[in-house]
């Protein structure tokens, strides 16, 4: 899955949960994992947490926002990330700001069309 690091910095803040069951939180942490923001990547950012417990992205370098790595989330982790969102969307909790990565999740495609056809 292709991601900006703006990207990251909303899913690490805003779509992953502090708390959730033993399954999810493994596959949480996985995530975690392949995603994290590295020492050399934290200081292109200036992050501010709001009071209204929502964060705001900058870069200090416009060219940051748009450079995008690729990660190899598996179907699981997508599938997760994906509920995590539909959770956000029914709870109307979409901002202008989270959206282009929220729609990324939702249309990025199973890398088996089996999974995809499982869960539907």
């Amino acid at each position: 899955m292709n991601l900006t690091l703006r990207d990251r910095v909303i899913i690490l803040n805003t779509v992953l949960p502090q708390y959730d069951t033993r399954a999810n939180m493994m596959l949480k942490i996985a995530i975690d994992n392949k995603i994290a923001i590295s020492d050399s990547e934290q200081k292109k950012l200036v992050v501010k947490n709001e009071n209204n417990g929502q964060v705001t992205v900058g870069f200090k370098n416009q060219e940051d926002i748009y450079q995008e790595l690729d990660f190899a989330i598996t179907d699981a982790e997508l599938e997760y990330l994906k509920v995590r969102v539909d959770f956000i969307d029914r709870n109307g909790m979409f901002s202008e700001s989270t959206m282009p990565t929220y729609i990324k999740i939702l249309d990025a495609p199973f890398a088996n069309e089996e999974h995809k056809e499982e869960d539907m």
